[in-house]
C-alpha cells in the first residue's frame, strides 16, 4: 500500500505515520510536481489534494485532510468522485467551546463594557447583569463544538436548546433538540445564541436580517463557526438599532475586518481575530487523527471523521 503525504511533513510526524503503518510505502514529497508522480499509484493521501493531483490518481481511495472546515478544500471533481474524504473534525472542539463561553461570561457580567471603561480610567458601575442560571443557551449546530458549548452551558445551570441539520442523539445536558426547521423557535427562546455550524451551501448567511430580527432584544449572538454564516451588514444594522443586545465574533465575512468598520467602536461588540481554535494541543490531536485513520485504512477498518462531500462536512 502506498500513502502520499503532500506537502511534506517533518521527521517526527513522518516517523509517527510509519509507526502507524509499518508495511506501507510512504511518499513524503515537497512539490506538486513530485506529488503528481507519486499519486499515480497511491492508495491514500494526507494533505492538500488539488484537481491536478486527483486527475493524475489512478487508484486513490482515501484522502485525509489536515483541516476541519472544507469550504476551501472541496472542488467539483472531488465531490463527484468515489474517493473517501476524512477531515479533522473534533480536534478544536474544547478550545472553541471555551472561547464561546468566555464571551458568554463577559456579556453576562458586563466585562465587555468594564474593560473599555478601564482603558478610559473610568470608575463607574451599573452595567446590567444576566444571571446564567435559568438563562437559555441556543446552540446552532450540535456537532463536536456545539456539544461542548452545550456541556459548558449546562454546567452553568443554563437551559440548553439546540438544532442540528442531521439527526443526532440528544445528550442529557441538552433540554430540547430540533432539526434545522427549529431554528426560528430557538432564536425566539434564547438569551445567548452560539453559531457552531460549518460553512456549507446551506449555511451561507444563515443569520440574515430576518433571522436576526427573530432574536430577543436582550439576546447576544456569538459566532465561532464561519464568517459567511452571519450577514455582517444586517448584524451591524441590528446592533446600531438596538434590536439585539450584543455580538461576539471570532470570524467575519471579510477577514481581516476593515479598520474603518463600525463594529470596532461598538461597546456591545466583542471582536477577536479568528483565534478561537488556538490551543497548544491541536498539533498532537491532528497527528493522532491521521495516524489512527492510516492504521484503520491499512487494516481494512472503518475510518473516522468521514465527510459527506455533498455537504462539505
Amino acid at each position: 500500500m502506498k500513502f502520499l503525504v503532500f506537502p511534506a511533513v517533518d521527521d517526527r510526524t513522518l516517523a509517527a505515520l510509519q509507526a502507524a503503518a509499518p508495511d506501507a510505502i510512504i511518499a513524503n514529497v515537497r512539490t506538486e510536481r513530485e506529488a503528481v508522480e507519486a499519486i499515480r499509484n497511491a492508495d491514500g493521501m494526507y494533505g492538500n489534494l488539488t484537481p491536478r493531483l486527483l486527475e493524475a490518481a489512478t487508484r486513490l481511495r482515501w484522502v485525509q485532510t489536515p483541516i476541519a472546515g472544507l469550504e476551501h478544500y472541496m472542488f467539483p471533481a472531488l465531490a463527484a468522485s468515489d474517493v473517501t474524504l476524512t477531515n479533522m473534525r473534533g480536534i478544536y472542539s474544547d478550545a472553541i467551546a471555551d472561547q464561546a463561553m468566555g464571551y458568554v461570561l463577559m456579556f453576562a457580567r458586563g466585562l465587555h463594557v468594564y474593560v473599555r471603561r478601564q482603558l478610559r480610567s473610568e470608575w463607574r458601575g451599573g452595567v446590567p447583569v444576566v444571571p446564567l442560571a435559568g438563562a437559555t443557551m441556543g446552540v446552532v449546530g450540535l456537532g463536536g463544538i456545539g456539544t461542548e458549548v452545550a456541556r459548558r452551558a449546562s454546567a452553568c445551570q443554563m437551559r440548553v436548546v439546540a438544532t442540528n441539520a442531521v439527526p443526532v442523539e440528544k445528550p442529557d445536558f441538552v433540554d430540547q433538540l430540533w432539526d434545522s426547521s427549529g431554528l426560528d423557535e430557538l432564536l425566539a427562546a434564547s438569551d445567548f445564541i452560539v453559531s457552531c455550524v460549518p460553512h456549507t451551501p446551506d449555511t451561507v448567511r444563515l443569520f440574515d436580517a430576518d433571522r436576526i430580527a427573530r432574536m430577543k432584544r436582550s439576546a447576544f449572538l456569538i459566532n465561532i463557526s464561519r464568517g459567511v454564516v452571519v450577514d455582517l451588514a444586517a448584524l451591524t444594522e441590528a446592533l446600531t438599532a438596538g434590536t439585539i443586545a450584543g455580538v461576539a465574533l471570532d470570524v467575519f465575512e471579510t477577514e481581516p475586518l476593515p479598520p474603518d468598520h463600525p463594529l470596532w467602536s461598538m461597546e456591545n461588540a466583542i471582536l477577536t481575530p479568528h483565534v478561537a481554535g488556538a490551543d497548544p494541543g491541536v498539533g498532537g490531536r491532528r497527528l493522532a487523527v491521521v495516524c489512527e485513520n492510516l492504521r484503520r485504512f491499512v487494516s481494512g477498518e472503518s475510518l473516522t471523521n468521514v465527510v459527506d462531500k455533498r455537504r462539505w462536512c
